[in-house]
């Protein structure tokens, strides 16, 4: 009977989500609610073995709230004699002594789970399962490698399993990385022994088989960027025994939509008018809304545009709406340009201004104020340098 287990990762709890504003933690319950979807599923099908490669938290110091909600999901699965085995990522891993320690440790104490906390040796841990040896192993993010250094090139993994798992949260050569110069994982280090390699890092879920070795990313739990748009988020089940991987599955998450909109800008327009236009269109409130602007920002659409206007609307018909600006910007014609000699200091234009209304008002208390505001504004002009 083959083993089953559960592989998860990059669940970025407690994701800072600040562009989000007024809706940042209801963003930042997406990321819970994946990991609850997790956690679920898990207690449900009660898999031999449950393993999170790396980035649980999206930083050092997540919240109280989020660290009970996920010592619970641990207990949870303590309980039902599950074993978890977990590392740390680059996002949740102490870069220096200073950082402290990684936040994952406080459930390696409780005995709920085993965390290889370690970034410089391998450390592994020999189960039974269904009359099988299983081994374990693995290493949590080393902050201070350099890009062109292979995670595992000096380091060996015992091996000495049935079955032999490793986790690791690097890009692995052979799959697209989300994250570009960054160490990865050649394929002449992997041991030849190695019946699974469950990899973290890599936003997006990919596998291949290398020999007897099956390696994946099951991906990120939800959508941590635009970069991530279009892409199915979950996690992998997967069989296996001492023959190799017989079976791997993605469980998809429903997770928030994301959609990118490009708008070509024509000359002159009102780009305020189009956009609330494809807002009001794509109206969803679960929606993550982005504008990609391209063509022509002339001096006349520039008068009647106002981003914040938009952005507005954009809050009050989708979850969230925001625009990228690659416009290029037309430079006015030369004759709608006012001549250097024409124009006149800051100081002289005030005056004149303020001349010609004290000139055409017939009320004398107004009249009072306008030569005060004359003689207020002369002098914080010329204290500015306003001539």
């Amino acid at each position: 009977m083959p083993i089953t287990i559960l592989h998860t990762s990059d669940s970025h709890l407690d994701i800072p989500a600040v562009k989000f504003q007024a809706r940042r933690y209801e963003r930042k319950k997406d990321f819970m609610n994946s990991f609850d979807t997790v956690i679920e599923y898990a207690l449900e099908k009660k898999p031999d073995l449950f393993l999170h490669s790396g980035d649980l938290f999206d930083g050092l110091n997540p919240r109280n709230p989020v660290r009970a909600r996920v010592m619970d999901a641990f207990r949870k699965l303590h309980e039902k004699n599950i074993p978890i085995f977990i590392i740390s990522g680059n996002h949740d891993v102490p870069r220096a002594r200073r950082h402290g320690v990684a936040p994952l440790l406080e459930y390696a104490r409780t005995g709920f789970v085993t965390f290889f906390q370690d970034w410089e040796t391998m450390q592994s841990e020999t189960i039974e399962l269904k009359n099988l040896k299983v081994e374990i192993s693995g290493i949590s993010f080393n902050p201070t490698l350099l890009p062109s250094e292979d995670p595992l090139s000096q380091l060996s993994i015992p091996g000495k399993g049935d079955v032999n798992l490793l986790l690791a949260h690097y890009n692995v050569e052979g799959l697209r990385g989300t994250y570009p110069h960054e160490p990865d994982i050649m394929l002449k280090s992997i041991p030849r022994n190695l019946t699974y390699l469950a990899a973290g890092h890599n936003h997006e879920f990919q596998k291949q088989k290398v020999g007897n070795t099956t390696i994946c990313t099951p991906g990120s739990t939800e959508h941590v960027t635009f970069a991530e748009e279009g892409q199915k988020k979950g996690f992998v089940w997967l069989e296996l025994d001492s023959d190799g991987v017989q079976d791997l599955k993605f469980i998809p998450i429903d997770t928030r939509p994301m959609q990118t909109i490009e708008v070509t800008i024509p000359k002159d327009a009102n780009i305020n008018q189009m956009l609330i236009k494809e807002i009001t269109r794509l109206r969803n409130p679960q929606l993550i809304l982005r504008f990609r602007l391209k063509g022509m920002m002339t001096i006349k659409s520039a008068e009647k545009y106002r981003r914040a206007e938009v952005v507005r609307h954009g809050f009050a018909k989708c979850f969230s709406t925001e625009i990228i600006d690659e416009l290029e910007y037309v430079s006015p014609e030369p004759d709608l340009l006012t001549p250097e000699s024409e124009l006149k200091p800051p100081i002289t234009e005030y005056q004149d201004y303020l001349n010609a209304r004290i000139k055409q008002e017939k009320d004398p208390e107004k009249n009072k104020q306008l030569q005060r505001a004359l003689e207020r504004g002369l002098g914080l002009l010329e204290e500015l340098g306003g001539w």
